[in-house]
């Protein structure tokens, strides 16, 4: 039969505090990694390109983003209509200026992706519902005044 040994106060402190030092190196490590994800995800944002390309140097930074997404929907013996999905783009062309860039141009295209049509329900004629989105073209160029210190990303 084995005896339990009662452990002394020293040992109790000695396994408390490695117990507290792995703790402390786990939240570090989650805390590191958390910040990789981050600056991994600001370097592929609107910004973060925009950032990288300051420090190369470029001159012009063009970004494209879908402004609206319109879905054909043809509804059997009542008609046809679109469903649509419209974003803002402030923010990211705010976030963008911010990095050190002016905003010079901006234009719209309308880019068809398909339709679908059926027959009109007791009547001659067809139903059509056009799928596409709306596509905004953004040119800027370098402007130093704009550019705010990083602090971190």
């Amino acid at each position: 039969m084995a005896l339990l040994k009662k452990k002394t106060p020293e040992e109790l402190a000695a396994e408390t505090a490695a117990r507290e030092r792995q703790r402390q190196e786990l939240e570090e490590r989650k805390r590191v990694q958390q910040a990789a994800k981050e600056r991994e995800a600001f370097e592929r944002s609107p910004a973060g390109r925009a950032r990288a390309g300051f420090s190369r140097g470029d001159h012009v930074f063009q970004y494209s983003m879908d402004v609206m997404n319109q879905k054909a929907v043809i509804v059997a013996m009542v008609g046809s209509s679109t469903s649509q999905r419209e974003s803002d783009p402030v923010a990211i062309l705010n976030s963008v200026c911010r990095e050190g860039w002016e905003l010079v141009n901006g234009s719209f295209v309308f880019v068809e992706q398909g339709q679908q049509s059926r027959d009109k329900f007791m009547s001659s004629g067809q139903n059509v519902a056009i799928k596409g989105e709306v596509v905004g073209y953004y040119l800027f160029k370098r402007c130093e005044a704009n550019r705010r210190t990083h602090s971190a990303g």
